[in-house]
């Protein structure tokens, strides 16, 4: 009971401190929500391509916006945590009488929260766009709780990435480890419009069937063969990052 009622104590802070910052919680979704702005008309007339799988390709990019948003929110979760590092903060966590797990896991609980706040955000953006999901309203809460459960994988790998470098340079940075797993998806495309090394990159990137997973939920309906093999992955990426970023915490904390 005392690990659960520090954690909260703690994750009540970071929260705190992120929705105290207006535009952080704003420019957190602004750059995927422009990705409806910036693809979603120039790009539209691509659905009326031969087998594309739906003629609203505002409702094709959702689950790639979905998926870009948390993916990016990792490397503003690690700056957070090396801003406390740096500080001198997180020396007295560390010095306080409570249970070190404590901090680890409201750091954890404030990315799944800001991930939920984000994908909320995105989905309402989405309908307000006429994007209609195919699964309903169930496939709204599924498609936002596989966004959420991502980004708290990818709040592990930003802190893996802050604990082990501790430089504010490469975490302010790490956000380019994460454009090529965003984007060497078939986030725009089909998987069978593409080609040659792209086409290759697709099929090992495990971000990619995250996004096909949620996209299915989209446009589909409740197509097993297309979201249980995202569920897999995510369930598979989720254990190891999570597992990843506590050895790596103890380590650092010892």
């Amino acid at each position: 009971m005392a690990l659960l009622r520090e954690t909260y104590y703690l994750y009540l802070r970071n929260l705190k401190i992120w929705v105290g910052q207006p535009w952080a919680v704003v420019s957190s979704v602004l750059g995927s929500a422009f990705v409806f702005l910036f693809f979603g008309a120039p790009l539209g007339q691509v659905t009326q391509l031969p087998l594309f799988p739906t003629g609203d390709y505002n409702a094709y990019l959702t689950g790639m916006v979905l998926v870009m948003t948390v993916v990016f929110s990792g490397s503003d979760m690690a700056f957070a945590v090396l801003t406390d590092i740096l500080s001198g903060y997180f020396d007295k966590l560390l010095l306080a009488p409570i249970h070190r797990l404590a901090i680890l896991f409201g750091t954890l609980l404030v990315g799944g929260t800001r991930a939920l706040i984000q994908v909320v955000i995105i989905v309402l953006l989405a309908l307000a766009l006429g994007v209609s999901f195919k699964t309903g309203v169930v496939g709204i809460l599924a498609a936002i709780v596989i966004a959420t459960v991502f980004g708290i994988a990818w709040t592990c790998l930003g802190l893996i990435i802050a604990l082990k470098t501790k430089s504010a340079q490469v975490t302010q940075s790490s956000w380019l480890l994460f454009m090529p797993l965003a984007f060497l998806t078939t986030a725009f495309m089909p998987k069978e419009y593409l080609s040659g090394w792209f086409k290759v990159a697709v099929t090992f990137n495990p971000v990619d069937y995250v996004v096909v997973a949620v996209r299915a939920i989209v446009i589909q309906g409740w197509a097993w063969e297309v979201i249980l093999p995202g569920l897999y992955v995510l369930a598979v990426m989720t254990a190891v990052l999570t597992a990843g970023a506590t050895w790596v915490y103890r380590r650092a904390t010892a």
